[in-house]
Order: C-alpha cells, then structure tokens, then sequence
C-alpha cells in the first residue's frame, strides 16, 4: 500500500515540480487527487488496503475536477497556501515539531502563502507547484524506500508529524528546497512564451 502512495506522491510531485507553470491546470486537478487520495487513505487506513485505495482513488478523482474546473481562478490563493503548508511541513519535519505548534506554524505559512500568492501570481505558480511538488515528490521517495526495506535518511514531508531524528528531518528539509529550486529554474528557463 505505501508503495502505491509513494508512487502517486513521486509521480505528481515530480510533474508539479518541473512542468507546474506550463500545465498549470492540470497540475491544479493533480493536486486535487493527491489531497483526495491521501486524506481518504489516512482516513480509512484501518478499513484495509482495498478499500482505503479505491475510495481514496473515487475521492481523489472527484478533487481533481473540482480543482481543475473550479478552483483555477483561485490558484493562485490555494497555491500559495499549499505552498506555505510544504514549507511549514518541512519545517516542522526538520525541527521535530508536532502538535499546536506545528498546525499554528502550518496556518500562519498557508495564510501567508495565499496573500502573497495572489499578489504575485506568475511567480508564485512556479514557486509554489516547484516546492510542493518537490516536497511531495521526496515524501514518496521516502515512503517508497520504507515500504521496500531500502533506509534513506528522510523523512515524509507531507506527514508532518515530529520526527524523532533531527538530522533525518534536516537532510528532508535541504533536498526538498534543492529539488525545489532546480525545479522553479527548469520551469523559469522552460517558459513558454505570453
């Protein structure tokens, strides 16, 4: 089962990373299906694999076309409050933060996201689908390398829970704003043009 969401996570996190500007709709539905999917999951997780995967793939679909149809003239809000929510997850991650501190971190970056995304929408479509993206993309390398027996020195970003081993949680932190970066320069130099 974790195999199945780390690869979702992989897969959408990598396209988010790398080409969030220029398909940026479809990017918005990808994200929609990722929360679907993830929180139906976590939600019915004691039901069985069966069934947490295919209602979390009913939920997942339905997001995604509630994202992609609807919320696109709000994006630029929910992406730079999903951008606000990766950082504050990594953030927590690396500094082993959890509960109340954790969540008021998580509102306070994703409130603060969606102001400043909708002021600076351009640029925060490309910050923000890079840095989830690669904030995804890591927690399902992370959760893929767990299923498998295989030890990574990283922790699943998008969890947020505390993580007991800081520096696991650091290593996390520096590769998502590594791949964050060279994935909002691969999409700033990929541009296609106005």
């Amino acid at each position: 089962m974790a195999i199945v969401t780390g690869l979702i996570l992989l897969v959408i996190g990598l396209i988010a990373c790398f080409f969030g500007w220029r398909y940026f709709r479809v990017i918005m539905g990808l994200q929609g299906f990722v929360v679907g999917y993830y929180l139906t999951h976590q939600l019915l997780a004691a039901q069985g694999d069966a069934i947490s995967i295919i209602a979390g793939l009913v939920v997942g679909v339905v997001l995604f076309f509630i994202f992609y149809q609807y919320l696109y003239n709000w994006a630029f809000v929910v992406l730079g409050a999903v951008l606000g929510l990766a950082v504050g997850a990594s953030l927590d991650a690396a500094f082993s933060l959890d509960g109340v501190v954790a969540l008021v971190i998580a509102i306070v970056l994703a409130v603060i996201g969606a102001i400043v995304g909708n002021m600076i929408s351009d640029l925060m479509i490309r910050l923000s689908t890079a840095f989830s993206g690669a904030a995804q993309a890591v927690g399902g390398l992370a959760a893929i390398a767990a299923a498998l027996g295989i030890a990574l020195p990283l922790t699943d970003p998008t969890v947020g829970a505390a993580n007991p081993d800081s520096t696991t949680g650091i290593i996390t932190l520096v590769v998502v704003v590594v791949l964050g970066v060279v994935g909002f320069l691969f999409q700033a130099r990929h541009a296609p043009a106005r």
